[in-house]
């Protein structure tokens, strides 16, 4: 896996990296020092890209693109824009994307070191002694002395109440994250976190299109950018295709470009698990290889975690199974790329929410579009069109349009160690005033797409794109206003009209959702004696988080399962797992 350590002093001008850390770094024959001063080390892993500033003025870990553009930049030679003159991290963030970590100069003593909007490359920063030291893994920080001071519980309730919400708090005491589009500072000993990308500022009425056909084609245009990137230093590439409207969009996309790749499958055994007749439908109009595979509860090994070099528990326990049968297609196709299309319901608004009827009527004024908007999510919904818009109408009179992310606190302890282990607090659901209520719900939907892009558990066997999930996509999609992504009782409108002259018209109309469900139901039934004593007898109720009267009668062999409480249960085995891997 590709890596980088940063060891910057916060001593003062001039203060020396301690020796032992130097020599330490140099002995590793796995890292290479690309920068050596007195006060500065900057370390990589082999196949890390590097690329220097004009003037010795910073460097460029991973892979950077002008807005808009799928060719690289080549730092060292470009010679306009905010890579030339003062480098502003708001203007930097808003005139490049990628997947990279930029470290800036700005005199002696000032850095400043920026992660990219949904870029893969991990950027986590801890302090030890009189030094800061930021890398891309728990490894790499162990490298340099770390070690961590134990679990943060507060976070570890944090995680499981709002699963798919980053934080820059980890789950371990002494280590923080930098999200995507933030900039680390460094000043004289001094250390500032700042916002430098929002969504907010492409986001709302002054920057949406003038109408539906240009939001199609900025949308097809920055798909189209998005995948160009990474498939161009690809020799064959490998597709997780469902047979979604997600994944079919990006195998249209690739099939534009040319190239050698392959579609990859996984089903199971009946219902919504099994959408093999859907993929082999796209991959025959487009005239691409399919590779299909089922999943299998003997892959799974659920007192393990995937996660344990990682800072949180985000490691899935169903996919291991996952994984493993990828892990085989890969092989099997010889693919140095692996394509997802992760956080694509997300980017594309597939919101169940009143919002954009609010939308359609105090920003379209258009009783008309209010009308089917409505219609179509209560379609989504399951509900009549007048309860969808008597929550409209309440939404419209509410003092604030900031989207109300509502904690899950299934089996969790009435009273959680610390007052905050359960606030929501990322920045982007902050709406400035007079946002639009269906904007500020597609943003809170594009946050947990951030999750994803930043902290996927696919395994990294090859180089992997989310190029859903990407800072191209995400700004065209924001353009668009958020009742135009709903027609005729269906979401994500905008995306299917783009590419409807692409794909079979089956998979543009599709109505239904795959999901993996009845996999991770098999799981939970093949091992709910062993979650029982995980969570039961573990540290998760050792430290006061589960409601472990609510979790033995729904552990309780006897017991039926209620709905889709099997996958909340999974979700804190999962945790369970990760836990006991750090210990």
């Amino acid at each position: 896996m590709e890596g980088y350590l940063i060891i910057a002093s916060t001593g003062g001008a001039h203060s020396p990296i301690a020796p032992w850390v130097r020599s330490a770094i140099a002995d590793r024959s796995d890292l290479t020092i690309v920068l050596d001063e007195i006060g500065l080390m900057i370390v990589t892993t082999a196949g890390l890209p590097v690329g220097w500033l004009q003037g010795g003025r910073g460097l460029i870990l991973g892979s950077i693109f002008p807005a808009a553009k799928s060719v690289p930049v080549n730092v060292a030679t470009e010679a306009a824009g905010p890579l030339s003159g003062q480098i502003e991290p708001h203007a930097f963030m808003r005139s490049y994307w990628g997947n990279y970590i930029a470290i800036l100069r700005d005199g002696p003593t000032a850095l400043e070191i920026m992660r990219a909007p949904f870029g893969q490359l991990p950027c986590l920063h801890a302090s030890h002694g009189d030094m800061l030291l930021v890398a891309s893994d728990l490894a790499l920080l162990d490298a340099a002395g770390w070690r961590s001071a134990g679990f943060n519980w507060d976070a570890i309730a944090h995680r499981l109440a709002y699963q798919n919400m980053p934080s820059p708090t980890t789950c371990l005491v002494g280590v923080s994250e930098v999200q995507g589009g933030v900039c680390l500072g460094i000043n004289d000993g001094w250390i500032t976190i700042a916002q430098a990308w929002t969504p907010w500022d492409h986001a709302g009425r002054r920057h949406w299109v003038g109408n539906r056909e240009q939001g199609m084609a900025m949308l097809r245009q920055a798909v189209t950018t998005a995948i160009r990137a990474p498939i161009a230093t690809a020799d064959r590439m490998l597709l997780m295709l469902s047979g979604g409207l997600d994944s079919s969009v990006l195998a249209a996309a690739l099939a534009s470009q040319g190239g050698a790749y392959s579609c990859f499958n996984l089903s199971s055994h009946g219902g919504v698990g099994d959408e093999r007749r859907y993929a082999r439908a796209v991959a025959r109009h487009l005239g691409a290889p399919v590779i299909e595979a089922e999943w299998d509860v003997d892959l799974v090994d659920i007192t393990r975690s995937h996660a344990a070099g990682r800072p949180n528990p985000v490691a899935r326990s169903f996919m291991q199974g996952t994984n493993a049968l990828l892990a085989d297609a890969i092989c099997g196709a010889g693919a140095d790329l692996l394509i997802d299309g992760g956080g694509g319901d997300n980017i594309f608004c597939a919101l169940q929410s009143a919002a954009p009827v609010t939308d359609a009527f105090v920003r379209g004024r258009s009783l008309r579009a209010t009308w089917s908007t409505a219609q179509s999510i209560a379609a989504l919904a399951q509900v009549g069109a007048p309860t969808v818009l008597a929550h409209a109408a309440r939404r419209a009179f509410r003092r604030s349009p900031a989207y109300r992310w509502h904690p899950d606190t299934q089996y969790l302890a009435p009273a959680l160690p610390g007052e905050c282990a359960i606030m929501p607090g990322h920045p982007w659901l902050l709406a400035p005033k007079g946002a639009e209520t269906g904007t500020a719900a597609h943003i809170a939907l594009i946050v947990a797409a951030q999750a994803w892009a930043e902290a996927s558990d696919l395994p990294g066997l090859v180089r992997r794109a989310s190029p859903l999930a990407s800072q191209p996509v995400v700004e065209a999609c924001l353009r668009i206003p958020s009742w135009w992504w709903f027609g005729d009782g269906r979401n994500r409108v905008i995306a299917r009209d783009a590419y409807a002259d692409r794909l079979p018209a089956d998979i543009v109309q599709r109505r239904s959702k795959g999901s993996p469900d009845g996999y991770i139901a098999a799981l939970y039934a093949a091992n709910r004696t062993t979650i029982r004593a995980m969570l039961l007898d573990g540290r998760l109720r050792g430290a006061g988080l589960l409601d472990a009267p609510q979790l033995e009668r729904a552990l309780d062999e006897s017991a039926l399962v209620r709905g889709t409480d099997y996958h909340r249960i999974m979700r804190l085995a999962d945790v369970e797992a990760w836990i006991a891997s750090r210990t």
